[in-house]
């Protein structure tokens, strides 16, 4: 076996390919996540993975790296292992992928099971879409930790708020989705993220009867054995924050989706 450290441009990932003898059936969720690290320069060169080449010249290890080296034509240093066994094809890539729960952990931040889907919501939100497409659009670990780390103090607070609303709220709603409205209402108005979220979660002392109709909305829902769709929820959600904000009372709190477009927070 010979172990090189390669700058490897899309010429020769082109070339590595094309000598593969058993290429697999192409990720895209895989691939685009590396596609974006390559392309935002956050692509981590020295992990300790690399890519595999077998004595026959087949890739053993590392097809979608060098397929996002291409896609993003830009040259990427990886360290190449050759002279591999081709029957070690089949023990290879079996490994847990890492989730950003598992980022979060390796860089010692907090909340690690809370946050990560927080943001997630949060920029799908922003997006004006119910989730983030996985396949094209979810987010990357190292997108999801720059994010992070752009306010850290602030996802912090979000997470601690999401958990005490959680559980007033008799878990109807889940701490992640929570924490993504709150995010998503504070960059509009911090005061009003925090009482709508509070009266929302609390039912006391509300000030617009808009969110009662949503509480219930939300409650009947959750013992309902036909659950309204998450993309309705949703749409309730920012309805009644754009009532509360507008101090309107809806007398019917719904969305037809056939007649409205998904709505946007003000």
């Amino acid at each position: 076996m010979k172990m090189k450290k390669v700058l490897v441009t899309p010429d020769y990932a082109q070339k590595l390919l094309k000598n593969n003898s058993h290429n697999r059936r192409v990720n895209e969720v895989t691939l685009n996540r590396y596609f974006r690290d390559i392309i935002d320069g956050k692509w981590k060169e020295d992990t300790g993975e690399c890519i595999k080449i077998s004595k026959t010249n087949a890739i053993l290890d590392g097809q979608h790296r060098l397929l996002a080296v291409i896609k993003a034509n830009k040259p990427v240093y990886f360290h190449i292992l050759e002279g591999l066994e081709d029957d070690i094809f089949d023990v290879l890539d079996t490994g847990k992928v890492r989730s950003s729960t598992d980022a979060f952990k390796i860089k010692g931040i907090k909340n690690e099971t809370i946050i990560p889907p927080t943001i997630q919501k949060f920029m799908a939100l922003n997006r004006n879409k119910v989730k983030l497409d996985s396949r094209s659009e979810g987010l990357t670990n190292a997108e999801i930790i720059t994010i992070y780390e752009e306010r850290p103090a602030f996802w912090q607070n979000v997470a601690k708020k999401s958990m005490i609303w959680y559980s007033n709220f008799a878990k109807i709603l889940n701490p992640s989705t929570i924490g993504g409205f709150y995010a998503y209402f504070h960059d509009i108005s911090a005061k009003d993220a925090d009482d709508f979220m509070t009266y929302l979660s609390t039912g006391t002392n509300i000030q617009n009867n808009t969110i009662n109709l949503l509480r219930n909305k939300l409650m009947n829902d959750k013992l309902a054995v036909k659950k309204i769709t998450k993309d309705s929820k949703f749409a309730v959600i920012i309805k009644c924050w754009n009532a509360y904000r507008k101090n309107e009372v809806l007398k019917v709190l719904k969305w037809d989706p056939e007649k409205e477009k998904f709505p946007k927070a003000i």
